[in-house]
This record gives C-alpha cells, sequence and structure tokens, in this order.
C-alpha cells in the first residue's frame, strides 16, 4: 500500500483541544484551608480581561475544537463580565460550567443560569461553625439561600459540591440529606493534597501568612480543629454513599485516589486535550495547579499550542513533575481517561452508568443497597484485576495498544480485525468502543427503563447493570440467567422492546422468546459481539446482511481519503496485509480526519461481519 508518512513525535492538531478551563479571575472571597488561591503571592495583581477581550478568546477556543469550557477562579462571580462571558460561550454552542462558593452572586448572575450546563455551588457542611472553620467565612446562609432560590426559579441544573474532608465526614448523611430535599445532585470529593505539604484541612491562615486580618467581621484563623482522618477512610466513606439518591460519586476518582503511584508518570490532559487560560488570556504551564510558566496570549491560541515551550512541557513535563506523580486534579485527569481504554476507562463508563440509573431505581431498601455494594465492589475488583495489563496506545490518538498479526490485529483485550481497530478509532475517544459494555448497557437508561415508564421492573436496574457488565465482560453464567429473568419480564410488558431484546441475546433466555431486532442501530454490534453459536442460533431476528465486495482494481485511499467514505473496503483489506508500524501511522491519520458528519462505522461493522 502506498507508504504512510507520519512522524512518531505527537504534533498538537487544534482539534484534539476538547475542554478549556478559563480562570476568569484569581481573586476570590472564601479562606478555604485545602485552597491556595488566596494564600499564595503569584496570583496575585493579575489584568483581567474586559467583555470584549473574554469573548474573543472563547471565539478562539471554539476555533481549536473546544466543545466545553468550565468558568472558574478564584470565584468568578467576582468577576464583573462573568456574564457576558457565559453568554458568549453559550451562543458559540459549548457546554459551560460555572462554579460558585455563592458568597457574593449577584442578582444579574442569575440569568446566565439557564445558559449553562451545570452550576456549580460549593458547600462543605450545613453548620455555620464548621463553615467558618472550613471556609474561613460566615456566609452559609447565603450558600442555602441561592440554592432555594435557583430551584424556585425552576433550575434544573444545579450540582452542590462537597469537599470531604476530616471536618465534615460525619456530616455526610447531613449534606445528603439536604441535597435530596432540594431535588439537587450533590458531588461528594474526598479531599486531596490541593498543594504542597497538605495533608488536612487546616484552619484558614495557618499555612501561610494571612494577605487579609479579617474576613466578614471575624478572624479569618480559626481555632486549630484535630480532625487527621487518613484518605483511605475518605475514600470509602464517599464510595458508600454512591447508591444514595442525588450523591454523585466518582468511582473513577476514587480509583484514581486509591492506585496514585509516585513512582509512576500521571496520565495528565494538560496542553494536549485540555488548555488553561488565564485571567489575562495567558496560557498557562503546565496548568493551574502547578503553574510556573506562561505563554501570553499575543498572538492566536491556534498558533500558541504549537509553541516550542508549550509542547517541550506537555512533551517532557506533565505529568512527571513529583507534583503531577501525585496530582488528584481530576478536571485534568478524568479527560485523558476517555482516550485510553484502560482499567480506569472502564471504571469511569461504570460509574457514569450508575449515576444515570439511579434515577430509576429510585431509592433503595437498606439492605438491597448493601447488597449492591458488595456487588459492585466484587465487580470493581475482578475488573481492575483482569484488565491491569490493559495498556494505552503508543501515541495521543491511538484509543489503546495494538500491533498487526497476521492480518488481525493483537490487543491487550483479545485479537480483533482491522474492520474494528479502525470503527473504534473512528469516533473521537473510548465511549464508542465496540468491546465495552457500556456500548450496550446505555440501552438500559436511553431506551429500555424510560419505556417502562416507572414499572416496578425500574428498581432493579442497577442490579441489571451489575449483570450486565458481568454477563459481556465476565461471560458469567449466572449473571447471564438472572439477566434472562429480567428481559423475559420485561419483554412480556414491552414485547417488541428491541433494546431489551439486544440485552436479552448476552442473557440465556431462548431464542424463541426474544423480538425482533431488526432495523436497531446497534444490532450489527451485537451481531458481531455474540458467540458464534448465539449469532447462528439468533440470525433470523437480524436484518439481512449486505455483503460489501472488493475490487482490488480500486485504488488504495490515503487513511483520510477512506475516512471520508472512499474506496473503504479498499482500504480496510490493504491493511490487513500492513505491519505493526505502517498499521499505527495509517490509524492515526485516519482518527486525525475524523468527521462525525461521515458515518463509516456501519459499513465497517458489514465488512466485518461478512468475514
Amino acid at each position: 500500500m502506498p507508504t504512510l508518512i507520519l512522524e512518531d513525535a505527537v504534533a498538537t492538531a487544534p482539534t484534539r483541544f476538547r475542554h478549556g478551563r478559563l480562570y476568569i479571575t484569581f481573586r476570590c472571597n472564601a479562606r478555604c484551608g485545602y485552597c491556595n488561591v488566596w494564600q499564595d503571592p503569584v496570583f496575585d495583581g493579575h489584568q483581567e480581561l474586559t467583555a470584549d477581550g473574554l469573548r474573543r478568546c472563547l471565539d478562539e477556543l471554539a476555533a481549536l475544537g473546544v466543545s466545553y469550557v468550565d468558568i472558574t477562579g478564584g470565584e468568578p462571580a467576582l468577576h464583573k463580565e462573568m456574564v457576558a462571558a457565559v453568554t458568549h460561550a453559550h451562543s458559540l454552542g459549548m457546554a459551560v460550567d460555572v462554579t460558585t462558593n455563592a458568597i457574593r452572586f449577584p442578582q444579574q448572575a442569575r440569568e446566565i443560569v439557564p445558559l449553562v450546563s451545570t452550576m456549580n455551588i460549593s458547600i462543605d457542611t450545613l453548620d455555620a461553625q464548621r463553615y467558618h472553620d472550613i471556609r474561613g467565612t460566615d456566609t452559609l446562609d447565603r450558600t442555602i439561600e441561592l440554592v432555594g432560590a435557583l430551584r424556585s426559579d425552576g433550575a434544573r441544573n444545579l450540582k452542590l459540591i462537597c469537599v470531604v474532608s476530616g471536618q465534615n465526614v460525619d456530616e455526610l448523611d447531613e449534606v445528603v440529606a439536604f441535597a435530596q430535599r432540594q431535588d439537587v445532585p450533590v458531588y461528594l470529593s474526598p479531599m486531596f493534597s490541593y498543594f504542597s505539604t497538605q495533608s488536612e484541612v487546616r484552619p484558614a491562615g495557618s499555612i501561610k501568612q494571612l494577605k487579609l486580618a479579617a474576613v466578614n467581621g471575624r478572624s479569618a484563623a480559626a481555632a486549630p480543629v484535630q480532625t487527621s482522618v487518613p484518605a483511605s477512610v475518605l475514600i470509602e466513606r464517599v464510595a458508600e454513599k454512591r447508591y444514595k439518591p442525588s450523591t454523585v460519586v466518582s468511582l473513577a476518582f476514587l480509583h484514581h485516589l486509591r492506585t496514585m503511584d509516585p513512582t509512576t508518570v500521571t496520565a495528565c490532559g494538560a496542553n494536549s486535550r485540555v488548555l488553561t487560560i488565564g485571567p489575562s488570556g495567558q496560557v498557562m504551564l503546565p496548568c493551574y495547579h502547578e503553574w510556573d510558566g506562561s505563554i501570553a496570549w499575543d498572538r492566536p491560541y491556534r498558533e500558541i499550542v504549537n509553541d516550542p515551550e508549550l509542547i517541550r512541557v506537555r512533551d517532557e513535563e506533565v505529568g512527571s513533575r513529583p507534583g503531577c506523580r501525585t496530582c488528584a486534579v481530576f478536571p485534568y485527569l478524568g479527560l485523558p481517561m476517555s482516550y485510553r481504554f484502560t482499567t480506569p476507562f472502564l471504571v469511569q463508563a461504570f460509574s457514569e452508568e450508575l449515576i444515570k440509573l439511579k434515577r430509576f431505581a429510585g431509592a433503595l431498601a437498606p439492605e438491597h443497597e448493601q447488597r449492591l455494594l458488595e456487588r459492585s465492589e466484587a465487580l470493581l475488583a475482578d475488573l481492575e484485576a483482569r484488565t491491569a495489563s490493559m495498556r494505552p496506545g503508543t501515541h495521543l490518538d491511538e484509543l489503546y495498544h495494538f500491533e498487526a498479526v497476521g492480518g488481525l490485529v493483537r490487543t491487550d483485550f483479545g485479537v480483533i480485525s482491522v474492520a474494528e481497530l479502525l470503527a473504534d478509532h473512528s469516533h473521537d475517544d473510548c465511549w464508542r468502543v465496540h468491546r465495552s459494555p457500556h456500548r450496550l448497557v446505555r440501552l438500559l437508561y436511553s431506551e429500555t427503563l424510560p419505556a417502562l415508564d416507572g414499572s416496578s421492573l425500574c428498581a432493579e436496574a442497577l442490579d441489571v447493570q451489575i449483570d450486565c457488565w458481568e454477563a459481556m465482560w465476565f461471560r458469567d453464567a449466572e449473571a447471564a440467567d438472572r439477566l434472562a429473568s429480567w428481559c423475559s419480564r420485561v419483554l412480556s410488558v414491552l414485547p417488541s422492546n428491541r433494546a431489551a431484546g439486544l440485552l436479552a441475546l448476552f442473557s440465556s433466555l431462548p431464542v424463541a422468546e426474544i423480538p425482533s431486532v431488526a432495523g436497531h442501530a446497534d444490532e450489527l454490534l451485537v451481531r458481531k459481539l455474540l458467540s458464534p453459536a448465539r449469532r447462528a442460533e439468533a440470525r433470523d431476528l437480524f436484518s439481512s446482511l449486505e455483503v460489501p465486495t472488493v475490487d482490488s482494481d480500486e485504488p488504495v485511499p490515503t487513511p483520510e481519503e477512506a475516512r471520508a467514505g472512499a474506496h473503504l473496503a479498499r482500504f480496510v483489506a490493504e491493511l490487513c496485509c500492513a505491519d505493526t508500524t505502517a498499521l499505527r501511522h495509517a490509524v492515526r491519520r485516519w482518527k486525525l480526519a475524523h468527521d462525525p458528519e461521515i458515518p463509516v462505522e456501519r459499513h465497517l461493522l458489514e465488512l466485518e461481519l461478512a468475514e
């Protein structure tokens, strides 16, 4: 095939940037003991962008391919042009998150709430004295009032953020109960090391000399509180809440905290997937939390992301610095998980499913919740053990490690076809990888459970999630039997529900009791993933398969031409003869040509099933 040339060094393509962290101000009116923004002189006296500057900044981020922007600080509500920034980001079609401590959230700022994807509001405790001890201010009432006012306005996009430390770990039930009363989710985040030598919440003012002697009329230096609690205990207490209504617990974050190893490089998205912008529009290097250098915004970001210094810091320092190796700042770490088909991604996928399924399952009886905790712990331990050898790709544009072998592709999760390799890499990240159970478990919350409309069968949704993972990933016979029982009862209520039929094909339910799945968007994927025997048994449930033909006289297309749909079968056939180096180069070019408007996955599945 034609020589496929691609440099091994990572060259930053603008389309790789998906997230922007926009620190519109470093100023903050809280004095949290676990935060350094108000205590470190490096954050003092920075010029801030005007409304026009913020709009231009967001325009350039959008031109890079940034589709999500986190407008943060400091306290973003202190910037007089926060409303202009959010309004413009929304007009560009960006998903926007804003995080506020609610101390000073001006009335006019409430107009932005309908424009943001999530309005994050920090609240660590419902006790006024504890609030003062943790945050150094006497403004708990303002936070509670803002949550109530926004809910009264009809806001459905609020999320509370509770940093869990030794000072409030005994109050989690009360915080969760408050969230449930307000019908607002609360994200529970174990406190992590935010800056050098931190191991516990310190009373405000105890780390460095206070820049302000008093806050809101009281001394910011509260009396020392003995609250040392091991990180393992905080992680355990948060993990126990994952099945509670209204809680948001990131099992992927907890997994990272448990497995963090200072002797290994941390997978971080700074400067590769996430661009960090400071108050004056500068690019912060390597990120906000390790910030010790900047690239001035004196040219378009499209040029800055290819600046030699940014590339050097990204390639040589990001993830490798001592501070990086013990970093737990999840906005930078969670995103790269989506581009690495390894254990953390699979844990993340399970966790995201759980959050979506809880709203269908409703409140659980204590014994049911305990059973789910035990089952999910066993599943996650088994998953971690079985996937420990799964490696990321050798390049930023490879979702997993792979090698060419005899016309097929060897991966750490099995031998797959070239067509499947290309199908996986026809998407930007791992959320469409064929072999991950979440590809089909999502049918539960996207199609089947909504159709059940509150049926008692919904109460079993979280058990069914575990059964699906065990049946699909581990081929567990008992899980397949349990899944068969649930699918059978669902199909008795929804006899033509094709999503339930697709899930039932992975169970032990007899084919005669499963409806036709012909025409469903995922029928080819399910057909491919079934065992050969089950596939043959269920062949009449699927649509007729169109067998593509390969014309050997067709020209061999470039990866870019093939990704656009030209001579795709010829391209796949030629890649079956490629060695590992040529295959990797072709996949990288194919992925860089990603265009969601040109679907190729179905054609690739047809090619694979025709083999």
